[in-house]
């Protein structure tokens, strides 16, 4: 079981876009940029600025400052300048039967709305940073291969915690099992990190308002604009957009949970279950191992020792060919460790629903 899914997880990875390079495929397209940020004041600065310093593209950023309590929308202002790209809107919270961050994106949306209508809409998360080339040749990659949108995953910054080799990968695993990087499967895998999306398809798609009351945005929509005839890619930005979501190691378990809990439907059965699965699964091939160098039995060693190279192998190119992480190779003898840990954020998924606390920054949605 262990070795099937390992390389069922391997060949989904390579399936994953490369991100195309800087030239004139990307150029001169109109881009319409929206930045969420709740409670975000450490980081929305350096993501305001980053966006600014994008080159080759006509973009408008539009900042939505979603009712934070921290000065998130003095710093973002003063991140903007003069810059007249640039607007920062203050939001108070979602409206009844709307999910927050969903809200805050249409409502970045509203804001544009009455100016030139761009091509793309390119949406960001407010810990997530872009090199100046990353617009231009998301645009080149979605040209180049028909896509209508793609979608690229934030890797581990400099000194990033250990929740990267630990959760990252087989996060990686647990959702692409259920979605797909070029969209073939039942889902269509996307990560809302960084989104970009032509302004036709996601209207084609029904917009953010057919998604008003979903947590797991980035897959459904990823799915709406397949199932409306549109196409879907899932890109390796080669280590050019980098996120802070994960450090350190408590908010990383946070973010995985909050996902998960949104991904299960608040299901208490499926996340206990499922955690409990995952650490049973991830633990079996070392526990076999141990079990038949003790009782002096080579086929538990054999059956063991396979699976378990099978996981770090998974681990290891996962993170490696998403590059998520910057860990040594070596790290990925831990792979039945870092499969239980995420077991145990799934069940811990299941705790904050019973105890009612499954929010995530002081909201229920």
């Amino acid at each position: 079981m262990t070795a099937w899914r390992a390389a069922a997880t391997v060949e989904r990875v390579r399936r994953i876009t490369p991100l195309a390079p800087a030239d004139e495929t990307g150029t001169a397209a109109s881009v319409t940029v929206v930045v969420p940020a709740r409670n975000e004041a450490s980081r929305i600065g350096p993501c305001v600025a980053a966006l600014r310093g994008q080159t080759g593209a006509t973009l408008r950023l539009l900042v939505v400052d979603d009712d934070s309590t921290d000065g998130t929308e003095g710093v973002a202002r003063r991140a903007a300048g003069a810059d007249p790209r640039v607007r920062v809107v203050r939001g108070t919270g979602p409206p009844p039967g709307w999910n927050g961050k969903v809200a805050a994106l249409q409502a970045g949306l509203d804001a544009d709305a009455g100016g030139p209508a761009p091509e793309w809409l390119l949406f960001v998360d407010a810990d997530t940073l872009l090199a100046p080339d990353v617009l231009v040749r998301l645009v080149a990659t979605a040209r180049r291969t028909g896509a209508d949108l793609v979608s690229a995953a934030g890797t581990a910054p400099p000194g990033g915690s250990i929740a990267w080799p630990l959760l990252m990968p087989t996060g990686i695993v647990f959702i692409g099992e259920h979605a797909d990087p070029d969209g073939r499967g039942r889902r269509a895998f996307a990560i809302g990190q960084c989104l970009l999306v032509r302004r036709t398809a996601l209207e084609r798609a029904g917009g953010w308002a057919a998604l008003r009351d979903r947590r797991t945005e980035d897959v459904l929509l990823a799915t709406r604009v397949r199932d409306s005839g549109g196409r879907t890619r899932l890109v390796d930005a080669g280590g050019l957009v980098t996120t802070t979501g994960l450090d350190p190691f408590r908010a990383g378990w946070g973010s995985f949970r909050k996902t998960l809990v949104a991904a299960t439907g608040r299901s208490v059965p499926v996340l206990a279950g499922g955690g409990l699965g995952q650490m049973l699964l991830s633990l079996a091939p070392p526990a076999a191992v141990v079990l038949g160098m003790c009782r002096r039995r080579p086929w538990p060693v054999l059956t063991g020792g396979l699976g378990w190279v099978a996981a770090a192998v998974a681990h290891d190119r996962t993170g490696r060919l998403m590059r998520v992480h910057r860990a040594p190779a070596a790290l990925a003898v831990l792979a039945p460790l870092a499969g239980a840990v995420f077991g145990a954020v799934l069940a811990d998924g299941a705790r904050v629903v019973l105890r009612g606390r499954a929010g995530w920054k002081g909201r229920d949605q």
